[in-house]
């Protein structure tokens, strides 16, 4: 997909090399809503599966849940499959949500695509306006990112006939990551159950026939 987007949106290919002059200067609010997360309290978390998973900057990588609250906070969303999340501080990768629901702590946002279909557009606009960022604040201890940061996010809007022939491309691409995500997530859980039990001859497979 990322390969797709850049011969499309930086190199030009199916328009002769030439960026289309009917493609305007536009902020990043044009085809996303930023949503961020909220200041749950540390003191209501546990590591015991008690209560709704939250997800904190570290969790982002692996799409683990390790850490889970009790807390209903007021202003708490909830991270749904296929979401595009971004960690706030020391790093600022996008990435594509691919477990169950979870709430959003503070200092992670989510990039909610505005056009149905449009989550590689968003994903592969801000992947380097992002990373632009990040090099700026090499020398500084631990990297910040905020909202006056994205709010002067820029970038070319294609017109929407262009963004309608890539969403039909690379929507059941972003889809299709998701459900394999979910997929090895759910692999992942039923060895992590059936395993020990494997292992203590709780379970015996020895008439199966392989």
């Amino acid at each position: 997909m990322e390969s797709l987007y850049k011969a499309w949106f930086t190199d030009f290919v199916p328009f002769n090399g030439n960026r289309p002059p009917i493609w305007k200067q536009s902020n990043i609010y044009s085809i996303a809503d930023i949503i961020y997360g909220a200041p749950f309290s540390s003191k209501l978390f546990n590591t015991d599966g008690v209560g709704i998973p939250i997800i904190r900057i570290r969790d982002l990588k692996e799409q683990e849940f390790v850490t889970y609250t009790t807390e209903n906070h007021p202003k708490g969303h909830l991270i749904h499959p296929g979401d595009i999340v971004v960690g706030m501080d020391g790093g600022f990768r996008p990435y594509i949500w691919g477990n169950t629901d979870a709430w959003l702590n503070q200092r992670v946002c989510i990039f909610d695509n505005k056009r149905p279909k449009g989550k590689a557009f968003v994903l592969f606009t801000i992947k380097p306006l992002l990373y632009r960022i990040e090099q700026t604040q090499v020398a500084t201890t631990v990297i910040h990112i905020g909202k006056k940061d994205y709010d002067a996010f820029v970038f070319y809007l294609p017109d929407n006939h262009t963004l309608d022939q890539f969403d039909e491309i690379t929507s059941p691409m972003v889809n299709q990551i998701v459900v394999n995500c979910l997929e090895n997530k759910r692999l992942a859980e039923l060895r992590d159950t059936l395993l020990p039990r494997l292992m203590s001859g709780e379970l015996d497979v020895s008439t199966i026939d392989f």
